[in-house]
Order: C-alpha cells, then structure tokens, then sequence
C-alpha cells in the first residue's frame, strides 16, 4: 500500500501548528504531506483541487457512513468534502464542513455534533502541502465510530491526495 501512495508522506502530529490548539480530550490526530508542483495555488484552491473530485465509490461509502450513523445520532450532511468554490471564505461551506480559519498559509474547516468535532487543515508549506485531520471525540460512541472508521479514513484520504497529484490539479 505504501508503494501505491509514494508520493504522500506520513507525519508525525503536528504539535505547533493551528490544529493542534483544537486537540481535546480524546482525539485523533493524522497528518499527511505531499509535493505541491502549483505553489501559487491558495490554501482554498489546493483544498478545492483534492476534496472537489472524489471518486465515485467515496461517494457511495459516505451515502452508506450517513445511513448507519444517523441511527446513532450523528449529524449527517452532505456526502462528500466538496467546497463550493475553489476560493473560500470564513463561513462557507466545504461539503458538510464549515470554513473557520483561513490565512494565507492555512484553512481550516469542521463539522460538530454531538458525539464529535471534525476538522480538517490544509497548510501550504513552501513546496508541499499537509493535510492534517483532527477529531475530538466526545463520547464514547464517537470513539467507537472513529476506531472503525480508520481503515477507510487511511485509504480514502490517501486516494484522493494522490489523485490530485496524478490528475496535475497540485
């Protein structure tokens, strides 16, 4: 698998950047890096670029995700990353994510309810980009969700961080 995403760099987390501040509680925190060959791309347009074209079997997963978890009263909104614009604003949406912090290195966006908080960073860093994910988990049903949903979150957010690469949107 590792050979199949090369490209893309595990990290250790990040201790000092502005995600880490948000890191409550139980949390899960991931990072990944990868080349970034447009770097006068936004923080918004690089978001754009990789969460605006997810594949058509994420699709679907997600569709499946929001089904099974309403039971357990997630909230469930759209059913991808999506952001409406490659040019994002505090306070727009990125799918079922809302933007909170945008500087000219970093955007931040998530989502909340009552089992968890979401975030996901996208910080420019002079020839590569990390994608950094973090989840407060408030309760023990959203560590449950997490601890199950890992396998696909390391697939799916390596599948499309790649395809961005391939697809030269990076």
């Amino acid at each position: 698998m590792a050979l199949l995403f090369s490209n893309i760099q595990t990290l250790d987390e990040p201790k000092l950047d502005n995600l880490a501040a948000k890191a409550n509680g139980h949390y899960f925190r991931d990072a990944l890096s990868m080349p970034l060959n447009k770097p006068s791309l936004s923080p918004s347009q690089v978001q754009h670029a990789i969460f605006a074209h997810m594949p058509s079997w994420v699709s679907r997963l997600m569709r499946i995700r929001n089904r099974i978890v309403k039971l357990f009263g997630f909230e469930v909104g759209a059913d991808n990353l999506a952001p409406s614009s490659d040019e994002l604003a505090i306070g727009d949406k990125a799918g079922f994510l809302t933007v909170i912090e945008k500087t000219q290195d970093e955007i931040i966006s998530f989502a909340e309810d009552k089992h968890m908080i979401f975030y996901i960073s996208v910080l420019k860093q002079a020839d590569h980009v990390i994608v950094s994910t973090l989840v407060n988990q408030k309760t023990l049903i959203g560590r449950l969700y997490v601890n199950s949903i890992l396998p696909f979150h390391y697939i799916i957010a390596r599948t499309v961080m790649n395809n961005a690469l391939k697809a030269k949107r990076l």
